[in-house]
């Protein structure tokens, strides 16, 4: 019993200790494979409105990147969210539908038969 009960406190002990939620204020502060994210005090939701003319704050918490493969949003990066691992890019293209499958409405509509997928990828050259 005593086992159990100092290897879950060890356990709880190595989780707490880990880098990711540490506070930062620049990606140096960070470990490998981590950006400080930093959050927009007003989310961008249009390309347009990429310049802000409000005061960004300067603290954040490090983060895990979204590695390849992994879903993600053109947006992340406007917003201050780690996005894509170094290397990648978010890219947005459109999949064939399998025929019995019901999607919900997306902001961007698709050609009928197809949904846009966004997922982080090598670019190609």
């Amino acid at each position: 019993m005593w086992r159990l009960l100092v290897c879950v406190a060890v356990s709880v002990l190595a989780v707490s200790q880990a880098l990711v939620g540490k506070p930062c204020t620049q990606v140096s502060e960070c470990d490998t494979g981590e950006c400080c994210q930093i959050l927009n005090q007003f989310m961008v939701v249009s390309k347009r409105q990429a310049i802000s003319l409000f005061q960004n704050p300067t603290n954040g918490t490090c983060q895990k990147y979204r590695l390849e493969g992994d879903n993600c949003s053109s947006f992340e990066k406007m917003n201050g969210y780690c996005g894509c691992e170094p290397g990648t890019t978010c890219h947005m293209y459109e999949v064939p539908l399998p025929t019995a499958l019901a999607q919900p409405k997306m902001m961007v509509a698709a050609r009928p038969g197809y949904q846009w997928v966004s997922k982080c990828e090598k670019p190609t050259a």
